[in-house]
């Protein structure tokens, strides 16, 4: 077949197109050319009146004669002629030399066949040339000439594969990729580039190659080794991780002080006692405090530090066993037991002095060095026993209050088994009251403070030793503080570093109107609170060894509310002191902001009775005259009313007490106190930790 031969259209009329095929690291294109029958002169249909239509694209085909819309009047209908017998119609089409006129194309009715199509005959597709690279000798093709100012690899130049051509079997495999040059002369061309079979044996076996690798081997694990050690090296020799040491519940603790015959009835005799205490335990939990700090407790002369017997319970208050029903009662609500312990004095009812008084007798010779004994004295701090022209030291200007001698060992010890026998009972916690007269100067006029640490040095010492070996205690920690009055800034350093764990800040207690206790603004609340924060704060934040403890009011103390002289102003310091850090003590009723009982009462005027609710006597005592005076206005204020109010002093004292339980920042950070404008002041609580500030700041205003 020649160049010059028309080929037959490929499917749908579509000319030969380049093919190209994808090996690998190139691009190799192909011409399948399709080779058809010879197409006849093409056959032109013309309308009437018109110029014969030449075929489309150059290409040889059949051109379909469309009508010029005649109507069916016009079109004549063909005539059957029917053929004769024994003529066979042809076999194939027979073209003639010349084409005879175009027939029109009469459509026939429904009822008739449709005309016979065309069919070109088909033939089996010839196989696609294949690509032959040309040798060394002959002239290189025609280069593949790229765009001006691309990057495009150059080409080989492609034969087009017809479009809808019938497509060819694919070449194998082997046959369309190219043979790679073999890479030294002599050698067979192969189809990859890495080493035979034979080359890896010879490499595998050779001397050299085998001692290469064994030294590479023995030089990897040998490495991986030495940086395994180095690892461990590391861990072991670096400074560790500082671990976070969690503050002793007493760090920030809120402890809820009761005067005992004060705060519930339990039996209807007017007094309060340890069985009615136990009734109102839950409504303490509800506060969310965490320690109950129970006083009076023990047996003693009238409710005071003139102790007559430091193992039993007073009993007003109830018998030994109601104190075991107490402890464990506090310690089921999840809270702990504190009680007070007089450490320097006793009754003169004690059945210590009673046998010190009689020394002379043997079986007493033990007791003679129990307390002090003079041969002469005087008062206010000595007094003649039963005129015997002896002396005794005591409490000054109490003479029924023996100043117990902690030099004498036989004392020292009873006093040691005395805290040995509580910590069994449960107690977490020991105020030590009356440490100025641990030890006394010889006139007895003056305490001798550095005999005074000593004396706490040994009970520390001791607390801490038998809680490890109590079975109760089992190592917990029981906490030891104490009041010292008008303690300097040095006296606390020395009280904390002689065993105490906290001291008082007694600086709080004494705020009130027209107290002249600050300097700089006497005649102001808000002046004075905030002169007295800004000293004792900036103490506790350059001696971060002395825990603070925070306090208000107490048995000796006149209600917060009735010294400031207004409800609102003492609600306001006790939110201000919950949010201080370190410990917190309570006074019963200061949560609901009671006030001290009239100037014409007879009992102690901030030693009334707990306002429980509106009920007869405030719901103290069912007595019909209670031995505690009940303040009047308990039907306004009392604690089931104010438990009842969303917005009440109550319920923001237990706001802030379970905050100071969750919030870290409450409980163990710093605090800052702000400048004073306006009579108002911000308290700041943060933490600082690795210059990371994180904080609450609360506003107050005085008016």
């Amino acid at each position: 077949m020649s160049a010059k031969d028309v080929l037959m259209p490929g499917p749908q009329g579509k000319t030969p197109r380049l093919y190209e095929v994808e090996k690998g690291h190139k691009n190799e294109s192909y011409i399948v050319a399709i080779m058809g029958n010879k197409v006849p002169p093409p056959i032109k249909f013309v309308k009437d009146g018109q110029p014969p239509v030449e075929p489309s694209h150059g290409d040889p085909s059949n051109v379909v004669l469309l009508p010029k819309d005649p109507s069916p009047a016009e079109i004549p209908l063909p005539r059957y002629e029917p053929l004769q017998k024994g003529v066979q119609p042809p076999n194939k089409y027979e073209p003639t030399s010349k084409p005879e006129p175009p027939t029109r194309y009469v459509p026939s009715s429904r009822s008739e066949p449709p005309p016979t199509r065309y069919e070109p005959t088909k033939r089996q597709p010839e196989p696609p040339v294949r690509y032959e690279p040309t040798t060394r000798s002959q002239p290189p093709p025609t280069k593949y000439e790229p765009t001006v100012g691309t990057n495009q690899p150059t080409k080989q130049p492609l034969t087009k594969i017809e479009e809808g051509s019938p497509k060819s079997e694919p070449l194998p495999k082997d046959e369309l990729l190219p043979k790679h040059e073999p890479p030294f002369p002599g050698e067979e061309p192969r189809d990859n580039f890495g080493l035979t079979l034979a080359e890896v044996e010879k490499y595998k076996n050779d001397p050299f190659w085998r001692t290469l690798r064994w030294i590479l081997f023995v030089l990897f694990w040998l490495l991986w080794i030495l940086m395994f050690l180095a690892a461990i090296l590391i861990v072991a020799l670096s400074p560790g991780c500082v671990a976070k040491v969690a503050p002793s519940w007493w760090q920030s603790a809120i402890a809820y002080h009761i005067w005992t015959p004060s705060f519930q009835d339990s039996d209807g005799n007017g007094l309060g006692d340890l069985n009615g205490a136990v009734d109102r335990l839950e409504n303490v939990r509800r506060l969310g405090v965490h320690a109950v700090w129970a006083a009076p407790f023990l047996l003693s002369d009238n409710f005071n530090d003139a102790i007559r017997d430091h193992r039993a319970i007073d009993s007003k208050l109830g018998v030994n066993a109601d104190g075991d029903k107490f402890i464990e009662a506090v310690h089921d609500k999840g809270m702990k037991v504190v009680m007070s312990m007089p450490v320097g004095v006793t009754s003169n009812e004690h059945d210590w002095f009673i046998r010190s008084s009689k020394a002379s007798l043997p079986e007493n010779a033990n007791y003679s060095g129990y307390y002090h004994w003079r041969r002469t004295g005087s008062p206010p701090f000595m007094s003649e026993f039963k005129n015997t022209s002896i002396y005794y030291m005591h409490y000054e200007g109490k003479p029924n209050w023996p100043v117990i001698n902690w030099q004498n060992s036989g004392l020292r010890q009873e006093m040691f088994d005395i805290f040995s026998y509580w910590i069994d009972k449960g107690v977490d916690g020991f105020q030590l009251s009356g440490i100025e007269y641990l030890a006394r100067t010889s006139e007895g006029n003056a305490p001798n403070w550095p005999a005074i640490y000593d004396v706490l040095r040994d009970i520390k010492d001791h607390v801490e030793t038998y809680a490890n070996q109590s079975k109760v205690a089992n190592g917990k920690k029981i906490i030891l503080y104490a009041y010292r009055d008008n303690a300097k800034e040095n006296d606390k350093r020395s009280l904390a570093s002689s065993g105490l764990d906290s001291v008082v800040n007694y600086e709080l207690g004494m705020v009130g109107r027209g107290n002249q206790i600050c300097y700089t603004n006497e005649d102001s609340v808000a002046g004075c609170v905030h002169e007295l924060l800004s000293d004792v704060l900036s103490f506790h934040k350059d001696n971060e060894e002395v825990i603070p403890m925070w306090e208000f009011g107490n048995p000796s103390l006149s209600r917060l509310a009735s010294r400031v002289q207004s409800s609102k102003q003492g609600e306001l310091l006790t939110m201000i002191q919950l949010l201080l850090p370190g410990t917190n003590s309570i006074y019963y009723g200061e949560e609901i902001g009671m006030r001290d009982l009239a100037n014409d009462s007879t009992a102690i005027p901030q030693r009334g009775a707990m306002q429980w609710d509106d009920s007869r006597n405030a719901g103290f005592s069912t007595a019909e005259t209670p031995q505690i005076d009940v303040n009047p206005d308990y039907k306004e204020v009392n604690w089931a009313r104010q438990y009842g109010q969303s917005r009440s002093q109550l319920k923001m004292f237990q706001k802030l007490a379970k905050m100071r339980k969750r919030d870290e920042t409450l409980a163990y950070g710093d605090a800052h106190i702000g400048d004073l404008i306006n009579n108002g002041f911000t308290l700041t609580r943060y933490r600082d930790e690795q210059n990371s500030t994180q904080g609450n700041v609360s506003g107050y205003c005085f008016r």
